[in-house]
């Protein structure tokens, strides 16, 4: 009855100790997965965030422009890096790169 009884003990600790590994692995994996679910969206802040700032500044170029005093200054800007146009008297280099 004893042996039978230090039998079942030993049994139960090794349920348990199964169990607790398991439970163990499962949490270990889980945070790995939110580890590296918080490093992919960091990387996607981080690209959202230098977009943003790309778009701040072009906003700030628009309402620079956007007074009256300054549209001939936009419309040359517009000629000038979108249609390639330049004034008589300047040259346009070209760099090509290798």
């Amino acid at each position: 009855m004893l042996s039978k009884l230090k039998s079942e003990k030993k049994h139960r600790s090794l349920f348990l100790f199964i169990v607790i590994v398991a439970v163990a692995v499962f949490v270990g994996f889980q945070l790995y997965s939110m580890n590296q679910e918080i490093i992919q969206k960091q990387a996607e802040l981080e690209e959202i965030n230098l977009q943003l700032e790309n778009l701040n500044v072009k906003n700030e170029q628009l309402r620079h422009y956007s007074s009256n005093e300054n549209r001939m200054e936009y419309i040359e800007q517009i000629a000038r890096d979108q249609l390639d146009y330049s004034h008589s008297d300047e040259t346009v280099y070209y760099f090509i790169p290798k």
